[in-house]
């Protein structure tokens, strides 16, 4: 066999036994969180048929989505590449019957078509929770305040991230772009390319309207202050974007007072996953420098509508295996015992006591040779030693 055949393909990787039993860890603290908070844990298959996986907001995941023929029933399946657009169908397809709040939390693989160094493994490991059937403040407070909780609770500390896609939105409007001239500057807005955004602005924005353009890049750092500026610039512009404003204002106010220990801050020409988000979004940074986000989320108002069942939500993810270099090793303070491998139901029966203990037993195929605690047979008892 050739020792290329030895390795796996670009962007997926093994993990031994240290760091699978650290993802483990961590997996698990996160996952009884979301529990503590009235998250239920669903999760959804591996694969299924691309009609239901690249549905709606999904669409843009196309791209990074690995697809094969059935073999059952002829038709397209895909590979998810992303899980929150299963957990939607889930909550719009399968539990329609609930027309209250749901609030779902998950875990799982996904595999992507493309490796992006920057960004990790292209089989990340996302663990996420979303709430589904409400659409005011409350639960975007709720879902961001659950992922601080989650951060802190496996000892990340983190900056947060604020904005909101509505007010790129309402300036496009009020400006009078097009289809086309908006689809050009939310590209450039998204690759953070401030040449092209000013040359973007000369030549398209009327001169009435250049300054809150020009404005709109630098509302950008401390939230309070910076959504401060904002509202003394951009009030009256619009209703809506009053609403806007007020809402990041009011988050902000509220995540002070109850997180004043979160370095925060706005960008308001942020507008990371416009393409789906219809509201607040929010990302978490490592406060160590790393720069690519631990977690991010945010508002995807009817996300469901493809499904049947058009349901404000908001949620966030994370990738496991790609924050475990952030994360402090853990370690196993756990008894070992070596039990030597007889036919004797007595010693069994001890072995499993002693795993119910918490203990670990591994069975010995040479007890002389085992530095450590062993179970001997003693005047027909079976003890420690």
């Amino acid at each position: 066999m050739q020792q290329s055949s030895w390795f796996t393909p670009e962007g997926l990787e093994d993990l031994l036994p240290p760091q699978a039993q650290k993802l483990e860890f961590y997996r698990r603290q996160l996952l009884d969180g979301f529990e503590l908070s009235g998250y239920d844990l669903v999760l959804p298959p591996l694969a299924e048929f691309t009609d239901s996986l690249l549905t709606g907001t999904a669409r843009h995941m196309a791209v990074d989505t690995c697809r094969f023929t059935d073999q059952e029933s002829g038709r397209m399946m895909g590979v998810r590449a992303d899980m929150t657009p299963q957990v939607a169908r889930i909550v719009s397809n399968r539990l329609k019957a609930n027309n209250g709040i749901s609030r779902l939390c998950y875990v799982g693989e996904v595999l992507k078509t493309r490796n992006n160094k920057a960004k990790g493994s292209r089989s990340p490991i996302q663990v996420g929770a979303e709430l589904f059937g409400h659409g005011g403040i409350e639960s975007d407070i709720e879902i961001i305040e659950l992922m601080l909780e989650s951060l802190k609770g496996i000892n990340l500390t983190i900056k947060l991230s604020l904005g909101h896609v509505g007010i790129v939105d309402e300036l496009i409007a009020l400006a009078g772009l097009n289809e086309t001239q908006g689809s050009e500057l939310i590209d450039i807005l998204e690759r953070k390319a401030i040449p092209e955004f000013e040359a973007f602005i000369a030549d398209n924005v009327a001169a009435d309207w250049t300054p809150r353009f020009t404005q709109l890049i630098s509302y950008c750092g401390n939230a309070a202050q910076t959504i401060s500026r904002a509202q003394a610039e951009f009030a009256g512009l619009s209703s809506k974007m009053d609403a806007y404003l007020n809402h990041l204002a009011e988050m902000v106010r509220h995540l002070q007072a109850t997180h004043n220990g979160v370095d925060i801050h706005l960008d308001l020409a942020d507008i990371r996953g416009f393409q789906y988000h219809t509201g607040i979004i929010f990302a978490a940074y490592s406060a160590c420098g790393f720069l690519q986000p631990i977690a991010k989320g945010g508002r995807y108002d009817n996300i469901g509508a493809d499904f049947g069942l058009a349901l404000p939500a908001t949620g966030f993810s994370l990738d496991l295996r790609g924050s475990l270099d952030l994360l402090a090793d853990v370690t196993h303070n756990v008894e070992v015992v070596y039990a030597p491998c007889l036919s004797d139901a007595r010693l069994q029966a001890k072995i499993e006591a002693l795993k119910a203990q918490g203990v670990k037993v591994i069975k010995s195929y040479d007890l002389d040779c085992e530095n450590g605690t062993k179970l001997s047979n003693q005047n027909g008892e079976w003890q420690l030693i």
